[in-house]
């Protein structure tokens, strides 16, 4: 009978070892699909002991939110078996993850009860969920079995192995849905304090407010403070705060980072959620003037809907996490006041300003330092560059060394080579200094475009 199964309520009807499929009872849980890797995981440790049997099913329809009542189906919507397919996911190690898109286990445990374990995959307007169902014979042994393997599941799997420690960001399908496909495992250089150049007094206040407060979290924490804070990093284009944000990841190790652009903010709560799962961590919200800018510039429903859900999934954060939410902004003036100035949501504002003379001539020695300057021509470097961000000063050393190595590579640098490199770009790089307030408007005027 076995090699002429061909459905899937064939199997179920062998297992259970009745006809009438319609007795089961099951209970069933859904999760984030970015997740899946540690469900998976879950599920197969839990089923271990009993050398389970594994199928894979057709599933026709991704929206379709398959149950395990609809493989039980013997007529026409009858669902058939298929090959056990997986589709490897980047997990941050040599080799990725091999997950299902969907599977069936059939086990019989110790006390000779049988179960099934299903998991399958669908697609919802706000991501792609996970549903995991067990289902059983009625009678308490079975009910107990159920509900100590979801008790399993539901503890282990919000509590990720795979990609605790590391950064993550969410994927998506297309460029207007929205809608989070997997989990992507970002390679950050490694920032150590020596590569940092800032001024003595703004790495005074990263040390204090970050590493400080992380060495003394559980004591603070035992003393009835809260684990979680809130920090927004600011300054002008090219200062570093994303090269303070690798930093920050390289030397909490044992803290997840997680990183999220504005155009990715659209299903917020998503990352909120995430955040909490794979606690302690920081979560990173890029430019968040594009979502958390002040109700007086917003002129669109949309825009105002994402601002109030920033502010209320910073809320629901609630003391008892240990997260940081770090935000980061090239234009702090922009941002709504009950975003930026209420402790709870911004616990500490940490401006990265503009290179001053010591920290412009530090960053020269560090991209130059290949470079031989001669008399004056360091210090000419400095005082031309005055009012540069660290990107300029990065783009003027190269721009130095291609005329070098145009004029046949000695890396010997004069001041008339600082002059000449210098007095080429100011009249390129004026003109395109951007006009903020017409930046401002065409992102107002796309808020309500009906695209998305």
């Amino acid at each position: 009978m076995a090699g002429t199964e061909r459905f899937v309520w064939q199997k179920l009807r062998r297992h259970f070892g009745t006809d009438d499929l319609t007795s089961l009872v099951s209970s069933r849980r859904e999760f984030t699909a970015h997740l899946l890797p540690d469900l998976q995981s879950v599920i197969e440790d839990q089923l271990e002991p009993w050398s389970p049997e594994l199928f894979g099913f057709y599933q026709k329809y991704e929206i379709n939110r398959m149950k395990l009542s609809d493989l039980t189906i013997s007529k026409d919507d009858a669902v058939w078996l298929a090959p056990v397919q997986r589709q490897d996911i980047d997990i941050g190690e040599d080799k990725p993850y091999a997950s299902l898109n969907n599977g069936l286990w059939l086990i019989r445990v110790d006390d000779g009860i049988h179960v099934a374990i299903m998991l399958s995959k669908f697609l919802t307007d706000y991501g792609p969920q996970v549903q995991i169902e067990i289902g059983h014979l009625p009678c308490e042994q079975g009910q107990a079995f159920a509900k100590r393997f979801m008790h399993a599941v539901q503890a282990k799997g919000t509590r990720s192995r795979y990609y605790r420690g590391k950064a993550v960001s969410l994927e998506f399908s297309g460029p207007c849905r929205g809608t989070a496909e997997t989990m992507r495992v970002h390679k950050l250089p490694a920032v150590s304090r020596d590569n940092l150049v800032l001024s003595k007094a703004t790495m005074d206040q990263l040390e204090r407010h970050i590493f400080d407060f992380v060495r003394y979290r559980e004591e603070l924490k035992r003393l009835g403070q809260s684990g979680r804070k809130g920090i927004l990093l600011h300054g002008h284009p090219g200062t570093g705060k994303t090269h303070i944000i690798h930093h920050i990841a390289a030397n909490l190790p044992d803290h997840t980072t997680i990183l999220v652009t504005a155009e990715q903010m659209l299903n917020i709560g998503e990352y909120f959620a995430l955040a909490r799962i794979l606690q302690p961590c920081v979560l990173v919200l890029e430019d968040v003037d594009l979502v958390g800018r002040s109700r007086e510039n917003i002129s669109g429903l949309k825009a105002e809907t994402r601002l109030n859900r920033l502010l209320n999934e910073v809320d629901g954060l609630g003391t008892d996490g240990d997260i940081f939410t770090i935000m980061t902004t090239n234009r702090v003036d922009a941002l709504e006041e009950a975003l930026a100035l209420r402790s709870g949501r911004v616990d500490v504002s940490l401006e990265i300003p503009l290179p001053d003379d010591d920290c412009r001539e530090r960053l020269i020695k560090a991209y130059g330092h290949v470079l031989n300057f001669q008399g004056e021509a360091l210090a000419e470097v400095v005082s031309r560059s005055n009012g540069g961000s660290a990107a300029y000063v990065k783009e003027m050393v190269r721009r130095l060394v291609q005329q070098n190595i145009a004029l046949g590579g000695s890396l010997v640098i004069s001041r008339e080579d600082v002059v000449a490199v210098f007095a080429d770009a100011e009249p390129v790089i004026n003109p395109l200094k951007r006009n903020e307030e017409m930046v401002r408007i065409h992102i107002l005027e796309e808020d309500d475009c009906g695209c998305c």
